[in-house]
């Protein structure tokens, strides 16, 4: 509880920070900034010593992990040149409920659709986090990927030079690969991430898959104490990536190493100090503290399958400059 709070007042600061640099610029210098900047002022003030007095109550008590989380509100930023800014401060923890987002059809495809997540760079090259549907029975040009691909089947199944993909399968497409997909009778749907690879990840093949891992196939090794069953997918110094199931009506504590994570909603739902994580839904935890910390979920009546991204939020990654 005295963690909810804190946070609470955390996020109030930020409120009322935001607030008095807005009414700084709108207001003149006259008698009404003398008297709305320095109330503004008083309650930051008020707040900044709520919160660290209660995160100091909590970390005696035993709560040592716990970082109030700057929720950053989604934003699209698009300049004259082209160039797209959407949910792409990775700094800044961020939910994105993609069941509120419409399909859009791409430019650079016929039979083709899209909700974008997080974005950096223009229509055709950007450094992106995407979820694509391909209409059944659909041919696609050979291309390759000059910053990597990473993707995980959400619906139907992935095909292409290297086989074919259903449902709950991860395949990774390392910087320079290249693919020519060729999608059947069934359609797919995948969570994609272009260009968040690095050159420094040596060693790493130009392809390879994980899975499927249907919810019901993962080993009575890969549960923990929690009920928590997890599968290792990609390992290395800059990232690691898993498939998690969480069983039904827990409250849980899940690890997010320094360097932070992402968690995106395969199937199920829960929801945490940040909102509810419907189907499909993908949120960004920052942690750049020395050691772990811990974000904090409750599932609903049914286990929830997560994919998980972690520890690379910092990695040299080849990314998207303007």
């Amino acid at each position: 509880r005295l963690l909810i709070v804190a946070s609470f007042y955390s996020s109030q600061q930020q409120l009322l920070s935001s607030k008095a640099e807005r009414r700084s610029k709108q207001v003149s210098s006259s008698t009404r900034t003398s008297t709305l900047l320095p109330a503004a002022a008083r309650h930051m003030r008020l707040f900044t010593a709520a919160s660290a007095s209660l995160l100091s109550l909590a970390q005696t008590r035993g709560a040592q992990s716990f970082v109030p989380l700057r929720v950053s509100m989604k934003m699209t930023t698009t300049t004259k040149a082209g160039w797209i800014e959407l949910n792409s401060d990775k700094s800044k923890a961020q939910l994105v409920k993609t069941s509120g987002i419409d399909w859009v059809s791409t430019s650079q495809a016929g039979g083709v659709y899209r909700k974008m997540i997080e974005r950096k760079g223009t229509e055709k090259v950007a450094r992106a986090t995407t979820i694509v549907k391909f209409s059944p029975n659909q041919q696609f040009p050979r291309h390759t990927h000059d910053g990597g691909e990473e993707f995980v089947v959400l619906d139907g199944v992935w095909r292409d030079d290297y086989g074919a993909f259903p449902k709950y399968s991860y395949i990774r497409n390392y910087i320079g690969s290249g693919h020519t997909p060729s999608i059947g009778e069934e359609g797919c749907v995948i969570l994609v991430k272009l260009r968040q690879m690095s050159t420094e990840s040596k060693g790493e093949p130009e392809h390879k898959a994980w899975g499927p891992f249907p919810p019901g196939t993962l080993a009575d090794s890969d549960i923990g104490n929690s009920g928590v069953a997890k599968k290792q997918l990609f390992t290395s110094p800059l990232e690691q990536t898993a498939v998690q199931v969480w069983p039904a009506n827990a409250s849980l504590d899940i690890t997010v190493p320094k360097h932070g994570a992402e968690i995106f909603v395969v199937d199920g739902s829960f929801s945490s100090e940040l909102g509810d994580h419907d189907k499909w839904s993908w949120c960004r935890i920052p942690n750049e503290m020395e050691g772990e910390t811990r974000f904090k979920v409750e599932t609903n009546s049914e286990p929830v399958y997560v994919w998980t991204k972690e520890a690379h939020l910092a990695s040299d990654e080849v990314g998207m400059k303007q």
